[in-house]
Order: structure tokens, then sequence, then C-alpha cells
């Protein structure tokens, strides 16, 4: 027991003589147990939300990635890309017009955005590309977040030119409006 001496207090606390038998008490088991859960419950909430965040920026970067493409396929081909919003259906999607016309516009027939919700105000599903990439499409499109309430990224995109931009949507839809969304995305 000489040597146990010439330890560190710290390090003492944590060495067990010879005639104590070893491994962990129930007490002391339970206890750590309890600590870790009391931990992982305060936890748990910033991890939901920080997966609906992620989540609905994903929704958001899916949208605008898939809108780029068909607009950047429309100047390519040199011809017109129609692609249609179906934000009904679950998950809400972006479906690429039937119309063999449009065929090429996307490399997939539809673009799922999952674990959100989309909302817009466009005149009509339909949203087109001419073979200059412009837009005759005013409008602004919402995700929001299924699973945690306030959660909402928004994409503008102009008509004529068809410039996009995001930002956080301050407003609770299905009131829809470019006015309401923030650039900071």
């Amino acid at each position: 027991m000489v040597w146990q001496s010439k330890l560190p207090i710290f390090l003492r606390l944590f060495s067990r003589s010879k005639h104590l038998s070893s491994g962990w008490t129930l007490i002391e088991v339970g206890t750590v147990a309890v600590v870790v859960g009391i931990v992982a419950s305060m936890a748990m909430p910033s991890f939901m939300g920080m997966k609906a965040r992620m989540d609905t920026r994903n929704g958001l970067t899916i949208l605008k990635q898939t809108l780029q493409q068909a607009q950047r396929s429309a100047i390519k081909m040199g011809k017109e890309c129609r692609v249609q919003l179906s934000p009904s259906s679950n998950p809400p999607k972006i479906i690429l017009d039937a119309d063999s016309r449009y065929a090429g516009c996307l490399p997939y027939q539809e673009v799922p955005l999952e674990n959100v919700v989309f909302h817009h105000n466009f005149s009509s599903p339909n949203i087109r590309f001419s073979y200059k990439g412009n837009s005759t499409n005013l409008g602004t499109m919402v995700v929001e977040s299924v699973s945690v309430t306030g959660i909402r990224y928004c994409l503008v995109m102009s008509n004529m030119i068809g410039m996009m931009r995001t930002g956080n949507y301050l407003e609770e839809p299905p009131t829809v409006r470019a006015t309401h969304c923030e650039k900071d995305v």
C-alpha cells in the first residue's frame, strides 16, 4: 500500500485496496444512469430543433437547386422547360411536366421534399423557363418544418429574368408574400 500513498489525491479516490472486491456497486451504477438520463433529457429538445432546421433547410436547398437545374437545362438545350409544384402530395414534390417537349429538363421525373410542407403563391403550379432561362412566373414559396412549428424558409422568384433569392419567412402561412421573406439564408 506504499505505492498508493504516493499517488495524487484524485487517483487515490479511484484506487481500491486489495481486500475490497473489484467492480461497481449498484448505487454507483444507478447514480450514473440517473445523471446520464437527466443530461440526455435536457439535450433532446435541442437536437430535435437542430434536426428540424436541417430538414427544412435541406428542403429549401433541394427546391432551389431543382428550379435552377431546370433553368440551366432550358438554356443548355435551347428549349422551354416546365416543372410542376405539387405541395399537396405527401411528401411534397417537384414534378417534371409529363409532356414529351420537356424531356431532359431534369435528371429525375420527380423530386420529393422530405420532412417539410411547402406553400406558394404562384397563379399556377407550373413553373416555366424559356430557352433564355427567363421565367414568366413571379411568386414566393415557403418551406416549413413538419415536426417543429416556427421554422420557415422562403424562396422568391422574379419574373422575366428568373432570378431567385432565399431567406427566413417571418409570417405564418397560408399568407405567402415576398415582403415577408427576410433575406438571410
